[in-house]
């Protein structure tokens, strides 16, 4: 009788664990490019769908940070299990070993990435230099490929942006885009997949990013990946195929036709932006 009570004592210890993973919350952090009140809805339809497709991944908790800053620092504070991240500080997290990718969004124009576009209004000409800022408002996110950090890359080795332009910091692309549409700025850096010129009538964009960046990548801290990341991986790589009402739901929100796998190889393009503006992984910790 003795020599089955250790199995069993195995199997129910593993049934408890397994209870108690799969009541576990999600908790994810989602970088707002936009207005966040524009973007939780769509995450909240993400997360039934992943809630559907993987019940073992139990409930998940959503939370829209105010600005990229603010995100970075609920990732790194290891209270989180994922975050919907811009490229820039993916690739920080991911450059510094702490984050793996999982997955991003397939648009339903075949893209996945976004370059930093920049903005000024109706009239403007082409955009040639640096020079071309010179005393000028520049709005744009701090910690954005899509903002400071496409504007540091461009300034020589310790040159400092206020010697050349005056920085605008916003907390989103929209409110960059807003700033110039105001008067508060003579030009905003931002996404490309943001900027729609019938959303903005009298802005143009005068210059862009010659390389894509991974968008909306979901990002993992790599210890919470080996527990969990595959069946995460697993629901969203299944989205392309599922056809059920939550997956067409999904689609819908996001203008996607499923997620695909993303690696760190993906964020080349922002790695090289990095090293131009001066990032060194070791000890950059979320600010310039």
């Amino acid at each position: 009788m003795r020599r089955h009570l250790l199995p069993l004592l195995a199997l129910t210890a593993c049934l408890a664990a397994s209870t108690a993973f799969a009541s576990e919350p999600l908790h994810l952090v989602i970088m707002a490019p936009t207005d966040p009140a524009k973007e939780l809805p769509k995450y909240e339809v993400l997360s039934a769908y992943l809630q559907a497709a993987e019940p073992q991944l139990g409930g998940i908790t959503l939370r829209v940070a105010k600005n990229y800053s603010e995100a970075a620092r609920l990732f790194k504070s290891g209270d989180v299990e994922g975050m919907f991240s811009g490229s820039f500080v993916a690739a920080v997290f991911i450059g510094k070993g702490l984050a793996r990718p999982v997955a991003r969004p397939l648009r339903t124009d075949g893209s996945s990435t976004y370059r930093a576009s920049i903005v000024a209004k109706d009239g403007a000409r082409a955009f040639g230099s640096l020079a071309d800022f010179k005393g000028k408002r520049v709005a744009a996110c701090p910690l954005a490929t899509a903002g400071e950090v496409f504007l540091r890359a461009l300034l020589d080795p310790g040159q400092k942006p206020e010697s050349v332009y005056i920085p605008v910091p916003v907390d989103s692309h929209q409110q960059a885009l807003e700033a110039v549409l105001s008067g508060a700025a003579d030009y905003a850096v931002v996404k490309s997949t943001i900027f729609a010129p019938e959303g903005y009538p009298g802005l143009t964009v005068v210059g862009m990013q010659a390389a894509g960046n991974p968008d909306t990548t979901l990002i993992m801290p790599s210890r919470v990946f080996e527990r969990i990341g595959p069946a995460v991986s697993r629901a969203l790589l299944g989205l392309e195929t599922d056809t059920g009402e939550k997956a067409r739901a999904v689609k819908e929100a996001f203008g996607c036709t499923g997620f695909i796998a993303t690696t760190g190889t993906d964020f080349e393009p922002t790695f090289s932006i990095m090293r131009r503006a001066g990032v060194d992984l070791r000890t950059f910790d979320f600010a310039f």
